[in-house]
């Protein structure tokens, strides 16, 4: 009796979930099986993050982590109140619900409008900011009422010019404006996660820069050589940048006229299994791992419009 390639990609996930819920204290009723989301996860051939995911209304939310964009939430006050529960969290910090889920306060901006937060074992932060805009209609109804009451005694603005309520506040103008909070990481994406953080080879320590454009380095080798293991950057959050291992023993003049003219042809060249994953801070080395080749979202990458300003470290020396 031999299985399909279907059915044994089923039993891999169905291990690998057994194994997991099993950790985390699930049963392997219906029901858990029905609402699970790691289980279609890994039938979808996803594995799991290296930690749980944060929670949003209950179901973990792995875009969170992985992806790139800006969420529209719904935020409690922040209060000390129940960091016992807030995954990664001592008891006596500062929490915040955010989407049904507490997460730690790592910094309060502005007290009830801006915030930096964490979630469990990730080392990664997101900024959750209040933001006002202008409801028209909302504002219209207002002012026709003003207009067909006029002896009605409506007063929503306090002596300071403004009165803040929930969810919404009406300036000196009569203008009506709704608030939202925005979840936003800060740094780098959390896609890495899906692969094992490892500890860096000696040769990462003595990197320097080859090549750079407006955004820094782009290209890493070593000082002095004419070949040797390279390292491309492939996304930068501010001073944060995140370079993948292209190789081992390559030409680096080579490899610098390809950064600029051939981004695209270095990614897809790359062989192996795991993809090589190095995150620094200017010159300071964070972290490393290991990512499945099949995992890295490579084709998401593209320098775009800066190549055209792409230059050698040393264009100008001598």
């Amino acid at each position: 009796m031999s299985f399909s390639d279907r059915e044994k990609q089923l039993i891999r996930a169905a291990f690998a979930w057994g194994q997991i819920t099993q950790k985390e204290g699930y049963t392997l009723s219906d029901l858990e099986i029905e609402k699970s989301v790691l289980f279609r996860r890994l039938l979808a051939g996803r594995p799991p993050l290296a930690f749980p995911p944060p929670l949003r209304h209950g179901f973990p939310w792995y875009e969170v982590i992985e992806g790139r964009s800006e969420h529209v939430v719904n935020a409690s006050e922040a209060s000390p109140e129940h960091s016992i529960i807030a995954p990664g969290s001592k008891p006596g910090d500062t929490c915040i619900l955010i989407d049904g889920a507490f997460w730690r306060v790592a910094e309060t901006l502005r007290e009830r409008e801006e915030y930096l937060v964490e979630w469990g074992e990730y080392p990664m932060q997101w900024r959750l900011q209040k933001h006002w805009e202008v409801n028209y209609e909302m504002t219209q109804q207002l002012h026709s009422f003003r207009q067909e009451n006029p002896e009605a005694n409506v007063n929503l603005a306090s002596r300071n010019g403004q009165r803040e309520y929930s969810e919404f506040r009406v300036d000196d103008d009569q203008t009506v404006w709704l608030s939202e909070w925005h979840l936003t990481r800060i740094g780098l994406p959390g896609w890495v996660w899906v692969g094992y953080e490892v500890a860096a080879e000696p040769s990462v320590h003595s990197l320097v820069s080859l090549c750079q454009d407006q955004l820094g380095p782009l290209v890493l080798g070593v000082t002095g050589a004419e070949r040797g293991p390279g390292w491309l950057r492939i996304e930068q959050v501010g001073a944060e940048a995140r370079y993948i291992k292209l190789g081992d023993e390559l030409e680096y003049k080579t490899l610098i006229a390809s950064a600029m003219t051939e981004f695209e042809r270095l990614l897809h060249g790359i062989a192996g299994d795991d993809l090589e994953v190095m995150d620094r801070r200017d010159s300071e080395l964070l972290r490393c791992y290991r990512v499945p080749m099949q995992l890295a979202p490579l084709e998401q990458f593209d320098l775009g419009d800066v190549n055209y300003d792409l230059v050698p470290e040393n264009a100008y020396a001598g």
